[in-house]
């Protein structure tokens, strides 16, 4: 099998910028589905994230929720998501980008509601539970 995608080792903000957020879609399946400026879009402190260039890149694109602690996939439900999303893609075994693609988009488009409103609804105990534990990591709690 040969390498479906090339990523930069080190992810700065050009390569942010130019080989990821350029080549996603989210941001026009956003407004699309919510309208323009009525979604927000949650990132971690990553410095490719935080950079002056991103954020002004960001400016004109979409409002961006500030100040989430860095290396927080505990309280981010989303990283939850992926990798349920990254489960279900590997049983698929693709074996070029295209057929990456193919599958991402599937199994994105049937994530169940129900699935999604667990993870959101789970917020409120994610919450109480790093409280609990002085903020250390609930990874295996759920």
């Amino acid at each position: 099998m040969s390498t479906l995608i090339k990523c930069p080792k080190i992810v700065n903000s050009e390569s942010y910028q130019n080989n990821i957020i350029s080549r996603c879609r989210v941001f026009t399946d956003m407004d699309k589905e919510y309208g323009q400026w009525n979604w927000l879009l949650m990132q971690d402190g990553a410095p490719a994230h935080t950079s002056n260039s991103t954020k002004e890149y960001l400016s004109n694109k979409c409002l961006v929720l500030k100040n989430w602690p860095p290396n927080s996939p505990d309280l981010n439900p989303i990283e939850n998501l992926w990798g349920i999303m990254g489960r279900r893609i590997s049983k698929e075994s693709p074996n070029t980008e295209r057929k990456l693609e193919i599958i991402v988009r599937k199994v994105w488009k049937n994530i169940e509601w129900e699935v999604i409103e667990n993870l959101i609804n789970s917020m409120e105990k994610r919450l109480r539970l790093v409280v609990h534990l002085n903020g250390e990591s609930i990874n295996g709690y759920f």
